[in-house]
């Protein structure tokens, strides 16, 4: 009788991907990722309880019992950003209310944001001047550490979890927000709360994919983080397979495996809570299936029966129905799925006048139209089912509908699901047409593979100390960069695979320039304010490229693959370099000075 392992290789010989060496990298690479991902990805804690001011409500007065030095008030800000609070002390004297601070900022949800008070007093009042906010809790420190006032009773829910403040300087990535999480933990939350949504700027998909998260795991940074870095553990298996299918050849999909898995922009965006890796892994997704299709659509197109006026079979048509519901998740996620979608389109037709399906072409057009265009529809209209829009919680009547300066307005008095969508989808392509906003961060398209500009994310002072002479500061710090290696021999890889495409008309070289330039030619085109990490979905087709390049290499000479290895190796100690800047591990902060080789680089 056949022993485990014998079922085992039997299992993977019938695989026309993967075989079982390929399933064991493949497993490595990816266990080792998931190992690094989700190291110190965020507290499970954070506090709940909150306290909510109104109108009517708006003045809280703390009793310390007896006067002493208050230096700060640490406040883990609810749902709602840039609260304002007029802060006094009482003067038993005069007795009258005299005003410390008449406008502090209290700027950032779901972290800790720290207010300086430093005065001597019995009794402090805080009143805030917006119509609502919400304090999820209040820490007083002073030089002896924390201050617990007399009448914590009074706001129980200001006072209940004072154990959830952080002990280093600072608060880090570990204890809130950071980055552009302000906006989409936000809107998790307020997604699970059937709140008004705060992040309108973008289609709905990955917010309940993060809600979905906080709704398990609750409102912590873990649970706002933990759907991202599933998606970028997902994404290291889809890249091998995609390699293995692509260039049919173990060793080239490791290298590419080699590649997501230390790739610090990948890895990066695979711990912050924002949509970035959704989209990114949608769009691999789309053109995996799609590039599956074209192989098993050629295969299907050479035998008899394409001959026959029938349909392909399932294990042809069915890919293609995948790609396009991965096509309709990644616009559902983010509207750049529709640059991948456009690249999608054009490989297809291309493909279609190599292969033209003869008298299926009819059945084929209605089918597209199914999982290209209606279905796509659904999967992009139904996550709007959460979103609770504050214009429609107003009881307006208005359901007047126009069009004006390229968007349409419907009036808060239809309140339907289609009417939501449309009304949302035309806001947001509105926003970004017109956004006039900068940031010190931006970076222009054509730099991004060269790593001009990174981009900083968080940097908390964790602590400080005295090394004789020198004082040592210990940050925590989070950057957007690519992996140097990595990053800058894609650049000679993408120009070789743009030659083998245009001089030698080579169809693996054509895919993937097409797919690259559609990820990356339509940020030329943008005029609002751009980032480093916009380049990542372009990034992984680079990817393939090099693997394309490697391949040629190795197919010339054979002895080339010892510098592949020394490649591989170089790839992963420079990611191993850069981990403490991009993970948010203490670490001193002349180590992330050392490796901020030009002065466009932001680390620490």
């Amino acid at each position: 009788m056949p022993n485990f392992s014998d079922k085992i290789k039997s299992i993977f010989g019938k695989s026309k991907i993967l075989s079982l060496d390929d399933f064991l990298i493949m497993c490595i690479l990816t266990v080792a990722f998931t190992i690094m991902v989700f190291f110190k990805l965020g507290n499970t804690y954070a506090p709940i309880d909150y306290y909510q001011t109104t109108e009517e409500n708006r003045d809280i007065v703390i009793d310390f019992g007896d006067y002493i030095t208050v230096e700060k008030l640490h406040i883990f800000l609810g749902n709602y950003d840039s609260r304002k609070l007029s802060i006094s002390t009482f003067n038993e004297v005069t007795g009258k209310w005299e005003i410390i601070n008449s406008e502090a900022n209290v700027g950032s949800v779901l972290q800790w944001n720290d207010i300086d008070i430093y005065y001597t007093l019995r009794y402090l009042g805080l009143v805030s001047t917006d119509d609502k906010a919400v304090f999820n809790e209040f820490v007083f420190t002073g030089p002896d550490g924390i201050i617990t006032p007399v009448n914590t009773a009074d706001y129980p829910e200001l006072f209940d979890e004072q154990d959830m403040y952080p002990t280093t300087e600072q608060a880090t990535y570990m204890d809130g927000t950071m980055f552009d999480e302000i906006y989409y933990a936000r809107t998790g939350y307020e997604f699970n709360h059937h709140l008004p949504a705060y992040e309108t700027t973008h289609p709905q998909l990955g917010k309940c994919l993060i809600a979905l998260g906080m709704k398990i795991f609750g409102t912590n940074p873990f649970g706002w983080r933990i759907m991202v870095a599933l998606f970028g553990v997902f994404f290291v298996p889809l890249m091998y397979m995609f390699a293995k299918v692509i260039f049919k050849d173990t060793f080239i999909a490791t290298c590419v495996g080699v590649f997501i898995t230390f790739d610090c922009m990948h890895y990066t965006l695979s711990r912050i809570c924002t949509i970035d890796i959704f989209v990114a892994f949608f769009i691999i997704l789309m053109y995996y299936y799609m590039y599956r299709y074209f192989e098993a659509d050629r295969e299907y197109r050479q035998t008899k029966e394409s001959k026959k006026d029938a349909f392909p079979p399932k294990q042809v048509y069915m890919l293609l129905a995948l790609s396009g519901i991965a096509m309709g998740m990644a616009i559902s996620t983010k509207l750049t799925g529709v640059y991948a979608a456009i690249g999608l389109a054009i490989l297809f037709f291309m493909h279609l006048v190599g292969f033209w399906p003869n008298k299926q072409a009819k059945k084929l057009f209605w089918f597209c139209v199914l999982f290209f265009i209606a279905l796509p529809l659904v999967i992009y209209t139904l996550p709007y089912i959460p979103v609770v829009e504050a214009g429609a919680l107003t009881g307006s009547t208005d359901r007047s509908i126009s069009a004006s300066n390229g968007m349409i307005y419907i009036g808060y008095g239809w309140t339907g699901l289609i009417a939501k969508t449309v009304r949302n989808t035309s806001y947001l392509i509105n926003y970004h047409k017109n956004l006039t906003a900068t940031h010190p961060f931006q970076s222009s398209a054509q730099s991004w593979p060269f790593i001009y500009r990174s981009l900083l994310a968080a940097n908390d002072r964790v602590k400080t100390y005295v090394s004789g002479d020198t004082t040592v500061y210990i940050n925590s710090s989070v950057s957007y960069i690519g992996n140097p290696v990595i990053w800058w021999a894609s650049i000679p890889c993408v120009l070789f695979t743009f030659y083998s495409w245009f001089a030698k008309k080579d169809r693996t070289a054509g895919f993937l320039c097409i797919a690259y330039l559609a990820q990356y030619l339509p940020w030329f085109g943008v005029n609002r304010c751009i980032f480093i990490y916009h380049y990542l979905p372009a990034m992984l087709f680079a990817m393939f490229m090099m693997g394309y390049t490697i391949q040629k290499i190795l197919q010339w000479n054979e002895k080339s693959k010892k510098f592949v290895y020394a490649f591989l190796a170089l790839a992963i100690i420079m990611f191993f370099i850069f981990f403490p800047v991009i993970s948010g591990v203490p670490v001193a902060d002349t180590w992330g000075n050392k490796l901020e080789w030009f002065d466009t680089w932001a680390l620490v």
